[in-house]
């Protein structure tokens, strides 16, 4: 965990270097304010702050600020892709005389920088809009093993946070609910570090109405977070954990599920698809939860879903 924190913290200085440089480069005035603009900095170092567990009291002004953290890193992440295939092109120049100068002009550079901090910015929003605007797909299966008609709602990475709270758990528990499901199932990352109002979202979520239950599994935050106050915390939430276990419902389906490989990572006991696989029966509708469908060759045999 250390060595990752520690190429993180790497990445992201580079990344607010690269944003400094393009900045500077695009508008040469800035140079003599590179001191103030090193101040940017310090987002990288708030940036850890910000997921180290209990650091911040679950206030207005806490949820504020890792708004603007993670806004911040989202930027600068798009920014630099985006900067770092410009950086390529630029110096593909060189194959081509009539265009290639040494350095490029200001004017230039400034054309890139806007169009590059416009990319970012027009991605960050639409990203922000488009995670709040949640829509459902519908998809129907047809299997001669199911006994019944039955509706499944499947969600995923919801991760409630400082940023994701009880707002978000109030516009989605009366569209779960309104799809009059009878399974619902959680396939990871159900929560981050530094979750807000824990209490009302727990309150909120165990509201979601399924008779024949409500099952979820770990994703890799799960692990992040700590995986057994997890568990904890999603059962409150009124949801059967399915790590490592396969389970009956009713109608001839079974539901099982494995936890997220990051548990290698993190000192779990990480049981591999195979000891879950064999606990189905091939006469059952089989709905196999994994995170991350990873898959080896014969596993689909084992599975309808």
């Amino acid at each position: 965990m250390l060595t990752f924190a520690s190429v993180v913290m790497i990445v992201a200085i580079l990344m607010t270097r690269y944003f400094i440089f393009s900045l500077t480069e695009a508008f040469p005035r800035l140079k003599q304010f590179k001191k103030l603009l090193n101040l940017l900095y310090i987002f990288n170092f708030a940036g850890f702050a910000l997921f180290q567990e209990k650091t911040f009291l679950n206030t207005k002004a806490s949820e504020i600020f890792a708004l603007a953290v993670y806004f911040y890193f989202t930027f600068m992440f798009i920014f630099v892709a985006y900067g770092v295939a410009a950086e390529i092109l630029i110096l593909c120049r060189r194959f081509f005389g009539n265009f290639y100068e040494k350095k490029l002009s200001s004017g230039r550079r400034k054309a890139v920088f806007s169009i590059l901090f416009l990319i970012a910015f027009v991605t960050v929003a639409a990203g922000h809009f488009m995670a709040d605007n949640v829509v459902i797909k519908n998809v129907e299966v047809k299997n001669p093993k199911i006994a019944q008609y039955t509706r499944v709602v499947q969600i995923s990475d919801i991760h409630f946070s400082r940023v994701i709270d009880e707002r978000f758990a109030g516009k989605i528990v009366p569209m779960i609910n309104s799809l009059k499901p009878d399974i619902v199932l959680f396939t990871g990352d159900y929560m981050d570090k530094g979750i807000a109002n824990p209490e009302k979202i727990a309150g909120i979520m165990s509201e979601i109405e399924a008779p024949m239950g409500k099952y979820a599994i770990s994703g890799n935050h799960e692990f992040y977070t700590g995986y057994f106050d997890c568990i904890e915390f999603i059962g409150k939430n009124g949801f059967e954990f399915m790590d490592g276990r396969v389970v009956e419902v009713g109608r001839n389906i079974a539901v099982g599920g494995v936890m997220d490989r990051s548990a290698e990572q993190a000192d779990v006991f990480y049981h591999e698809d195979e000891k879950v696989l064999k606990q189905f029966k091939n006469e059952n509708f089989n709905i196999y939860l994994k995170h991350r469908p990873e898959l080896e060759e014969g596993d689909p045999a084992h599975f309808d879903l």
